[in-house]
């Protein structure tokens, strides 16, 4: 069987399990065959090699949660007055796009995903344009089908949009379909429990912005506040809504959406009983740290969530809330921010965490044989040696450029180092 091989001065297994001079196998199903020290591997190989130097190679980087359909509206949503008023901008923003022009974007999007190390993506997708291999390739994909309706009248027209689009969509390598129904200030309750529900007969993740903002709360207890006054201005306003009178997690669990594939996005804001709610119903958490500063929020509750034994995953939202799509940027900010954080497990909840959350735990997020060969190639200064007990730390407190991005076993994109 052909093999490739990739060597470093540094693998990093996982969080806890750095490798010095070591090389990986990959096999031609891009899948790993074999990790070992490269005198080993290099005394009996007949492989094409890639000695990527003094780099560390380390698992691919997960993004669980981004809007590529955004990219372009980088910068230009800052000074906000609230929550709405940012949510109103970027409505009339994406709505003067064009398809070449939001396709552009998606485009922008992915590349600069791939030339930051990202390997896997949670993307959400509302304009209805397809995922072809022209815009998806070669990152790997799972693409959430949004769904708004806040009329449960539109329910069932709603759930048949997203069958039509499922009916189309094709799984393979680099793209798998999610669903999304977007936020419980935009989607019917009746919708949720159909989206749900449509989620468990497919067999498919489902995502939805929840417990975001205060006035998210607000809302769902009382009826009032921003979200009101936001959906009365859109005339989506149903007159005869009744508020469910329930925090935002407990909602979702009365209405059946909670599950072991449910990606909970933000969740900024959670009590002690929303918190126990997620661990018991066993869905992800996927915090956007960098987005959650933009907006002013709160403490995040991670540590409590992590605490609790929740899966928590990492996203950079889009850049209509945050400066860049790296996961390395995001990571490095949150370490400097949350010194209650071990590196080690922000270094996992933006790996193999992703994965889990995106359904690929079992063939993702670890460098071992069997895994699917998807790593990030990070190239460290000159004269710098990795401490086997400090990486994680070293790797968040700046140390090492990306440089490479292998899916696959395959160079998906590769980089100069600047220093």
């Amino acid at each position: 069987m052909k093999t490739t091989i990739h060597r470093a001065e540094y693998v990093l297994v996982d969080p806890q399990t750095l490798l010095k001079n070591s090389a990986l196998e990959i096999s031609e199903g891009g899948r790993i065959a074999n990790i070992a020290p490269w005198r080993e591997i290099s005394s009996r190989t007949r492989g094409g090699t890639t000695d990527w130097g003094a780099a560390i190679l380390m698992p691919g980087l997960v993004n669980a949660h981004a809007h590529t359909e955004l990219t372009a509206l980088g910068n230009r949503l800052s000074g906000c007055d609230s929550f709405t008023d940012w949510l109103s901008r970027l409505i009339a923003g994406r709505k003067a796009w064009d398809t070449e022009q939001l396709r552009a974007s998606i485009r922008e999007g992915i590349a600069l995903s791939l030339a930051s190390g990202t390997t896997m993506i949670g993307d959400i997708a509302s304009s209805g344009i397809a995922r072809d291999p022209a815009l998806g390739a070669p990152l790997r994909q799972v693409v959430f089908q949004e769904s708004i309706a806040f009329s449960s009248g539109l329910a069932e027209e709603k759930i048949a949009e997203i069958k039509g689009i499922l009916d189309k969509s094709e799984s393979g390598d680099f793209y798998r379909p999610g669903i999304s129904p977007h936020a419980p200030y935009s989607v019917s309750g009746d919708l949720y429990r159909g989206l749900a529900q449509l989620a468990r007969d497919r067999s498919l993740p489902l995502a939805t912005h929840i417990a975001e903002t205060k006035e998210e709360i607000q809302f769902l207890r009382t009826g009032k506040g921003d979200f009101r006054n936001f959906l009365k201005a859109r005339g989506i306003f149903p007159e005869d809504w009744d508020p469910p009178r329930l925090d935002p997690i407990p909602y979702l669990h009365s209405l059946g959406v909670l599950g072991s594939r449910c990606l909970l996005v933000h969740c900024n804001y959670l009590d002690a009983e929303s918190i126990r709610l997620v661990a018991r119903t066993q869905g992800s958490v996927v915090y956007c740290p960098r987005s959650h500063a933009f907006f002013g929020h709160r403490r995040h509750p991670v540590r409590q969530l992590l605490d609790a034994g929740v899966n928590v995953a990492l996203g950079t939202d889009s850049l209509a809330s945050n400066t860049t799509l790296s996961m390395l940027d995001e990571m490095r900010f949150l370490r400097r921010k949350r010194k209650d954080l071990k590196s080690a497990e922000i270094l996992q909840a933006a790996t193999l965490n992703g994965a889990k959350a995106l359904g690929s735990g079992r063939s993702l997020g670890v460098l071992k044989p069997g895994n699917l060969a998807d790593m990030t190639v990070l190239e460290i200064p000159p004269r710098m040696k990795i401490d086997r007990d400090r990486a994680p730390d070293q790797i968040l407190e700046g140390a090492g450029v990306c440089i490479g991005t292998i899916i696959g076993g395959r160079i998906a994109w590769q980089g100069t180092c600047p220093f």
